[in-house]
């Protein structure tokens, strides 16, 4: 009887402590071994606003938009790095193209259109690097032919909202 008594108020106390530590999402999302919800936000290019998943953490950024079967039409995904640099992208685990827009602050200063996904069979180290021509502090990468579709150009200005 004892053992039993024993054992339901273990188990009390394991339900109590996932009800606290589960019932603010936010408790738990700087953990790093916590599973992450991607995020998402509007950005205005071009007068077009396009659905992107926010890569603002070393893994999401290292991740990217590898493993993935394609993108949805006027969706995207946008790197944001805590400083600006040279950031260089390749297109390791991806299997079809992008268009790749620079971004410095909220202006389009590069951009690389058609930036075609690896050969099957391709090894990691003939994989092409990509950087802009400018430092920049985000990189936006969008469906191939979306440059030219929503006629992006150097200068434009993005806004996240």
């Amino acid at each position: 009887m004892k053992k039993f008594a024993f054992q339901s108020i273990l188990l009390l106390i394991a339900i109590a402590a996932g009800f606290f530590l589960f019932r603010s999402g936010e408790r738990l999302s700087n953990l790093p071994f916590v599973p992450q919800a991607p995020v998402y936000k509007q950005l205005l290019i071009a007068s077009t606003k396009l659905k992107v998943e926010i890569a603002d953490t070393q893994s999401k950024r290292s991740k990217g938009l590898g493993g993935r079967q394609s993108l949805a039409t006027e969706a995207g995904m946008l790197f944001i790095f805590d400083n600006t640099g040279k950031h260089p992208f390749w297109m390791k685990g991806l299997t079809f193209p992008l268009d790749f827009v620079w971004i410095k602050g909220d202006k389009v200063v590069d951009i690389s259109p058609n930036v075609a996904p690896p050969t099957p069979g391709q090894q990691d180290a003939s994989l092409p690097i990509y950087q802009s021509k400018e430092d920049v502090d985000k990189v936006l990468e969008i469906n191939a032919g979306t440059i030219q579709g929503l006629d992006i150009k150097v200068g434009d200005i993005i806004k996240i909202e």
